[in-house]
């Protein structure tokens, strides 16, 4: 799309500029015939396909393309990461049952797709987690997320590496919105994740679970009348455009990790794991900073699309989810207590 031409390419400079620093490390091959510090045999090579949903033009995937680039500079080229953007692998929930078949060997999402397999995970989408990107930081990139990631790798018998914020979710709509009490029967397109469909069934909306390649003709057909998702997916999937209104609620912060099966991570070098994850948090808060940029930009861009951008009371809509977690996900509240106890505002 021409209007996110510029957008795409002040993103891609940043990330040359970045990986320019990113020289040097622990991972480097030895001679031949010898063996490495984590004990792999020099020459041998692994290519590992990596699944993302977003395309090429999205900050998360300039992000992924990062951690690709440190993982082959840092192993001196022993491991090349390929990147499969656009769900050209296959959908978010396939890719991660395909890890452990070798399908794929690293899923860069969001964290919620693995409620399936960890109740834990629902966390990722609980609403109103967050006064502002620094308290989201702090949480992520500290021992409070680091903690989160580990219990739910263990449950799902995955390894789970880094934090990016993918975006903080709004909501684009053909009807304008000003208050909780707007979206009552209000047909919403949700991820098909289960905490997403509580939020808002307890809002009063009437919310429909999606893929989100199919959100743009469900929204032109009527089948849904808005959907919610950070502003940058917003455009590059190209919502705005059938849309008149984003309104601001930024009910959730969303969180990407690098996932890998634990039985294939664990199979690697030891040298190798550790790049594998210093890569992964490198990546996640570059992640985190070109997306903040990339939503000052893409806003004067999604406004000339013709969407009005709605300020809302958040105060209203965190009233109005008052009771949600206790009453329908009473679990996640220890982890939501420590999520909140750690906001450097406090």
């Amino acid at each position: 799309m021409k209007k996110r031409i510029f957008a795409a390419l002040t993103c891609l400079a940043l990330g040359i500029s970045l990986l320019s620093g990113c020289g040097g490390g622990s991972g480097s091959s030895g001679d031949s015939g010898s063996q490495n510090a984590g004990g792999a045999p020099s020459g041998e090579t692994y290519t590992m396909k990596m699944h993302l949903s977003i395309g090429e033009t999205d900050p998360v995937y300039k992000s992924a393309e990062v951690f690709a680039q440190t993982v082959s500079e840092k192993t001196g080229g022993a491991i090349t990461v390929e990147l499969y953007p656009s769900s050209s692998l296959g959908n978010t929930a396939d890719c991660l049952e395909g890890l452990s078949l070798g399908i794929c060997n690293i899923v860069y999402e969001s964290i919620g797709n693995l409620a399936s397999l960890s109740t834990l995970a629902n966390i990722e989408a609980a609403p109103y987690m967050y006064s502002g990107v620094e308290h989201w930081r702090t949480v992520w990139e500290g021992e409070v997320g680091q903690d989160i990631l580990t219990k739910m790798g263990e449950e799902c018998n995955m390894v789970i590496m880094g934090a990016g914020l993918q975006g903080i979710r709004v909501m684009c709509s053909n009807k304008r919105i000003a208050s909780p009490d707007d979206v009552k029967g209000f047909k919403l397109r949700v991820p098909t994740i289960p905490i997403y469909l509580d939020t808002w069934t307890w809002l009063g909306a009437t919310p429909t679970p999606l893929g989100g390649s199919e959100v743009f003709t469900a929204i032109q057909q009527g089948t849904v009348n808005g959907a919610e998702n950070g502003l940058t997916n917003i455009a590059s999937l190209s919502w705005d455009e059938c849309c008149d209104y984003i309104i601001e609620t930024q009910h959730v912060y969303n969180t990407d990790s690098f996932v890998m099966d634990k039985g294939y991570f664990e199979s690697l070098p030891a040298e190798y794991q550790t790049i594998l994850q210093e890569a992964a948090v490198e990546a996640g808060k570059y992640c985190t900073d070109l997306v903040l940029q990339a939503n000052e930009e893409v806003r004067p861009e999604v406004e000339a699309a013709g969407c009005e951008f709605i300020d809302t009371d958040v105060s209203l809509w965190q009233a109005a989810l008052d009771g949600f977690l206790e009453e329908k996900y009473p679990d996640l509240l220890t982890y939501a207590d420590a999520i909140k106890a750690a906001d450097p505002a406090k």
